[in-house]
């Protein structure tokens, strides 16, 4: 069976739907964006895993593309420490 790197022929290939896809694809954009965070911090990455509330080895997996359980929550709380920003903002 063939099995592509592109989310989109990934899901196709498995059977999934084009959500899933579009999941995937998300997915995969924060963790690279995670990762080059990491890796250009000043921050240790026991500093960074502190911040974040979980392992300085969880750290170093993430920033070297070595982690395959990752959550949506854990990514999106490592770009906004490191960017400074607030994770989310809601419009009022």
């Amino acid at each position: 069976m063939k099995i592509s790197k592109v989310a989109k022929q990934l899901s196709d290939d498995l059977g999934l739907s084009h959500v899933d896809a579009y999941i995937m694809e998300l997915k995969t954009k924060l963790y690279n964006r995670s990762a080059d965070l990491i890796k250009s911090s000043k921050l240790t990455h026991e500093q960074i895993a502190k911040l974040i509330g979980t392992s300085r080895s969880r750290i170093s997996r993430i920033a070297n593309h070595g982690e395959n359980n990752v959550s949506f929550e854990l990514l999106i709380k490592l770009i906004a420490v490191l960017e400074g920003k607030p994770a989310i903002k809601f419009a009022v």
